[in-house]
């Protein structure tokens, strides 16, 4: 969170981060480009790389951030995604979510490790369902109220900003469970599946859920948008605009 009309030091760091705006208005600049900010922009900024966050309302930015070592060479500058611009990348998966695919491989990120917007409409749940061994994720909840997750054999509440973590055995079965009749809700969803040893990167293909039990995208009567691969998530891209002197 960032308080109402505060600004944060223009600082680098070493790590790479992911910001995913919940709520708020403000910007993001690197001292020479800005980019505006709101509900459902998303910024990965690697390592390096200037940053600083400015609040614009008397309401807070309120943020999810994610930080990790790079598994690969990352991009050289910041990139800014509008989720509303971006359409789906997979439907009807595991049963009820809707992806949008946010962030991969074509973005500076290691073979198999993605960002996506998971969607579970109201009154609704995922498949319980395990993945390959190495196959790690992270869900964390964006949407306000609170949810059901299940994990391995329980079921846990799982209010807005928690998070967990599939162990990446290949036996813990996961899911989520919408028990609101009339709101859909929303999970931030990071990923990182096992690459085969000695495999060089290449050019991602169309956007799909990590490998194991339950299925994928496909849906039901061809979405187009779902063989826009890379090509969909760039269609969110937000290009920065030159930052006035009088704000450096």
């Amino acid at each position: 969170m960032l308080a109402p009309r505060n600004r944060t030091p223009l600082t680098t760091q070493t790590d790479q981060y992911l910001f995913y705006v919940t709520s708020g208005t403000g910007t993001l600049d690197d001292a020479k480009q800005v980019w505006d900010l709101r509900e459902g922009v998303t910024a990965l900024i690697p390592p390096g790389v200037n940053r600083r966050f400015t609040t614009t309302s008397n309401e807070p930015l309120m943020m999810v951030m994610a930080q990790w070592v790079p598994a690969a060479t990352p991009r050289a500058d910041i990139l800014v995604r509008d989720v509303s611009m971006i359409p789906y990348c997979e439907e009807n998966a595991h049963w009820n979510n809707m992806s949008k695919c946010i962030f991969g491989m074509a973005d500076g990120l290691f073979r198999n490790e993605r960002f996506y917007l998971v969607l579970l409409p109201p009154f609704a749940m995922s498949d319980p369902h395990t993945h390959g061994p190495g196959t790690e994720e992270v869900w964390t909840k964006l949407s306000p109220g609170t949810s059901i997750m299940l994990l391995g054999s329980e079921l846990r509440e799982m209010p807005q900003y928690s998070a967990y973590l599939v162990p990446p055995t290949g036996i813990t079965q996961h899911a989520n469970i919408n028990l609101n009749k009339e709101k859909t809700e929303m999970w931030l969803y990071m990923a990182r599946g096992a690459a085969p040893a000695g495999t060089p990167p290449v050019t991602p293909a169309p956007a799909a859920p990590a490998a194991g039990r339950g299925g994928g995208g496909g849906g039901r009567g061809g979405n187009p948008n779902l063989t826009l691969g890379a090509a969909g998530s760039e269609m969110g891209t937000v290009a920065g605009r030159p930052l006035g002197a009088a704000a450096r």
